[in-house]
């Protein structure tokens, strides 16, 4: 459980700014640049990263 007591909120708030960044910036570059391919897979590797940094904070706040 030791392992738990990394993700506090200020891994909880860079993980939240870096799939923010994810999402809309490199997202955005790949759309605009014609690989459509690579812009879903970034939009999903933002949201994921989001979704198990949320996971994990809420794990180390119940235990």
């Amino acid at each position: 459980m030791r392992i738990l007591g990394l993700f506090d909120i200020y891994f909880l708030a860079m993980m939240l700014i870096e799939g923010a960044v994810v999402i809309s910036v490199d997202a955005r570059f790949f759309k605009e640049s014609g690989s459509v391919i690579l812009s879903r897979k970034a939009h999903t590797v933002g949201w994921i990263s989001i979704i198990i940094a949320i996971i994990l904070f809420i794990l180390r706040w119940i235990f």
